[in-house]
């Protein structure tokens, strides 16, 4: 026998049922009863607490997320990630202050569904954006779906593999043969970058305390970056310099037997707190050398390129000479050799048709000595 009001009976298969409410419409009436079963009165019984329990926590968190607004919940949640990175920390506020919260802000967070997702993907779309810059817009909007737990369909637009620009071999030699032998640093840098792979941020931040000679490497411990400051409602930006965003980009590289000689010339009393594009204490910012840079493709008869292409074309003249791949994902700092595959597949194939040819040709052979 129930007692009252606690909806617990005993079945004729000998069993307990508990009966709760598990759902009211808006004038508080009971439209939908759940039900737990126990072998005895206490096991029902506690079985309906926790299912009743269970009912309040999602009830209340909906009407957490009632009184939720967009704007303030995403900024919430970028502020409670503290083990993200400082460059990554502004790449998201910017992302979400020009792309994201202008679309979604006035609508309740609540109300948000799969709809919403398509039409802000499709007017990305028709702003011109590349289906990877919008992958990554999206890649945040999941984030914090998950964090808000909120079942949203996301699909993101496909990302076509971009197509690895090098410099030619005749290109290659005419840096070589103008910067190998120069006395300016911020010159050979550029040699520097086409036997080393280094990323610009890598290469700005590194100092000559970085580059050990006598063992031969070049300690990739640091990048230089550019981000907006930190203080509200100000444009300002400031440089920083810091760790590597992945693990894998803290590495050592080893340096090219043919480049010693040029470093020990141009190191030669060097403060070793001095950064090795300038020889002082000062160093030069991304965009500072990439200017440089390309003035200097410019001098030199080149065609403009990104800096990228000086580690693109490392890595692709690197496999065709026979480094492995497993050591190149590491001197590029790649967390993975599946990227470094992905990425240098064209490399591969080339690689793949030259060692073919290798093959002899046995029918060639009998022409040959018929003649």
């Amino acid at each position: 026998m129930s007692k009252r009001g606690e909806n617990i009976y005993k079945r004729k298969d000998g069993r307990f049922e508990a009966r709760y409410v598990k759902e009211r419409d808006i004038n508080d009436e009971i439209v939908k009863y759940g039900y737990v079963y126990g072998k005895t009165y206490t096991e029902a019984k506690l079985k309906k607490q926790k299912a009743m329990e269970n009912i309040n926590e999602i009830r209340k968190k909906e009407k957490e997320l009632a009184l939720k607004k967009f704007n303030s919940s995403i900024f919430a949640w970028l502020n409670a990630k503290i083990s993200i990175k400082e460059t990554t920390y502004y790449n998201y506020y910017t992302i979400i202050e020009s792309k994201i919260n202008p679309y979604f802000k006035n609508i309740k967070l609540r109300d948000v569904k799969d709809i919403h997702v398509v039409n802000f993907t499709r007017k990305l779309m028709e702003e011109g954006l590349s289906n990877k810059r919008i992958k990554d817009i999206l890649l945040i909007l999941k984030q914090f779906f998950k964090y808000e737990k909120m079942d949203i369909n996301i699909i993101y637009p496909k990302v076509p593999k971009n197509l690895i620009v090098t410099f030619k071999e005749e290109e290659v030699q005419i840096v070589e043969e103008n910067l190998l032998d120069s006395n300016n640093m911020r010159e050979f840098g550029i040699v520097f970058v086409l036997f080393t792979g280094l990323r610009i941020g890598e290469l700005c931040a590194l100092q000559w305390k970085d580059v050990d000679l006598e063992k031969q490497i070049i300690r990739v411990r640091k990048t230089l970056a550019r981000i907006k400051s930190k203080e509200k409602g100000r444009l300002k930006t400031e440089v920083i310099i810091d760790t590597p965003k992945t693990e894998t980009s803290v590495r050592d590289v080893p340096i090219h037997d043919d480049l010693m000689p040029y470093l020990r010339k141009l190191k030669a009393n060097n403060n070793e707190e001095y950064f090795i594009l300038t020889n002082t204490n000062r160093f030069v910012t991304n965009n500072q050398y990439y200017n440089y840079y390309i003035n200097m493709l410019k001098k030199l008869n080149i065609e403009k390129h990104s800096f990228h292409t000086l580690r693109h074309t490392f890595a692709t003249r690197a496999l065709l000479n026979g480094v492995d791949i497993k050591t190149l994902s590491e001197i590029l700092g790649h967390s993975s050799v599946k990227i470094t595959l992905d990425r240098y597949v064209h490399v591969k194939k080339e690689e793949k048709l030259m060692q073919i040819n290798k093959l002899p040709l046995l029918s060639k052979r009998q022409f040959i000595n018929q003649l």
